[in-house]
């Protein structure tokens, strides 16, 4: 499934949470280019691979909370640097067809 694919079907599933991953991603990308890190570098820093830090910064990853935070240790910030969750309402984003956001 080529980067475009995931990102549609992921948009699909839940509108909201693909922006907040879109959002997460860019900042990121941001911050880790602010401070000449390498994806790679990153990824060791974070124990995990160069795919992953390139998946999480096209917003392709469901990052679980403690995977926020530990690349917010890494690049020195706070998580809300990554994530600022008050910048969308959910009823800005419309449900999938059931009328449910999957959990």
């Amino acid at each position: 499934m080529s980067r475009l694919e995931k990102h549609e079907h992921l948009r699909s599933k839940d509108p909201l949470a693909c922006c907040h991953a879109c959002e997460l991603g860019e900042n990121v990308r941001s911050l880790r280019k602010a401070q000449r890190l390498s994806q790679d570098r990153l990824a060791q820093m974070i124990g995990t691979k160069h795919p992953r830090i390139s998946d999480i910064e096209y917003g392709l990853a469901d990052l679980r909370i403690s995977e926020i935070d530990q690349i917010a240790r890494a690049l020195d910030v706070r998580p809300s640097e990554l994530l600022d969750l008050e910048a969308h309402h959910p009823r800005d984003f419309p449900l999938p067809p059931d009328g449910h956001a999957p959990l």
